[in-house]
Formats: C-alpha cells, sequence, structure tokens
C-alpha cells in the first residue's frame, strides 16, 4: 500500500532549523541561507516535493522561503535542506544582541508552514527550538545563564 493508502498511520518528518549563513550582503537587503533538518520518523522513505515556511527569531518575523527540489529522506533516517530566503541583517544582529543582554547564549526561532510529500500530500507543520546567539560583538551575557532543554546543538 502507499502512503497516501495509510495516512492515518503516517507520522509527519520532523523539520528543525539548525543553521542560518549570510549567503549575500546588499545595501538595501541581504540573502541567507537556512539550513533545515528534516527527520523522517517511518520505516518508509518519503520524498519531499515542497516545503513552504515563514521563520520569526526572537519573535519577530524573519523571512519567508520555499523548497521546490525534491527531497529523498530514508525511511527512519534524515536528509539536509538548504533554502534561501530574503531578510535583514539588523534584524539578525539586533536580535542576536537582544538575547546576549538578556543573558542567552541562544536565540529562539519558530517555523511555521507546509510540507508537500509525494503520495501523501500537503502537511502542515510548526517547529519551535533556539540557535546559537551570533553576535561576537554584542554586550556580553550577564549573569544568566540560557536554557537548552531539549535541543540538540548545531
Amino acid at each position: 500500500l502507499g502512503l497516501s493508502a495509510c495516512s492515518g498511520l503516517l507520522k509527519k518528518p520532523e523539520i528543525d532549523l539548525v543553521g542560518v549563513e549570510l549567503a549575500s550582503l546588499g545595501l538595501v537587503e541581504q540573502r541567507f541561507v537556512l539550513k533545515f533538518r528534516v527527520r523522517n520518523p517511518n520505516a518508509a522513505d518519503l520524498v519531499l516535493r515542497r516545503l513552504d515556511f515563514s521563520a520569526e527569531l526572537e519573535g519577530r518575523p524573519f523571512g519567508q522561503g520555499n523548497a521546490m527540489e525534491p527531497v529523498r529522506v530514508p525511511g527512519h533516517g534524515e536528509a539536509m535542506l538548504d533554502v534561501t530566503v530574503t531578510g535583514s541583517l539588523r534584524t539578525l544582529l539586533d536580535r542576536a544582541r537582544v538575547a546576549r543582554q538578556e543573558g542567552r547564549e541562544k536565540m529562539s526561532y519558530r517555523i511555521l508552514g507546509s510540507v508537500d510529500l509525494e503520495n501523501a500530500g500537503v502537511l502542515p507543520f510548526e517547529r519551535k527550538g533556539e540557535l546559537p546567539s551570533f553576535c561576537a560583538t554584542c554586550a556580553p551575557a550577564r549573569g544568566r545563564s540560557g536554557s537548552s532543554s531539549g535541543d540538540k546543538p548545531l
């Protein structure tokens, strides 16, 4: 049976943001590569046909994007997916600075979107987590230590 016939048994893939890299720097806009880890909790391979999402850092909109190249995620395995988005370096650095000023070594993120799976259709997803704060020139952390409960290091 295909996954569509067993859609009640299909577990959604787990999609985590594991990195943000600056791809290009322009006067008005900057492009970033958001790195996603897609985990497949199912025994059968999944083919991700499309991923659409919006990303927030520290509760503020950061960027929107989509990936339209098919990606095969092996059963009980994972795949990495890089997606380019347009965002603001100033927003990224401001959010990192605020996190550091509050004594946190990490910034919170939220990804909200949908994933289109071959033979299973479109499934919504939402994921929250933390990324290391990459603001080396911001004010140092003061007194409080950040929490990393349940988060995996990059």
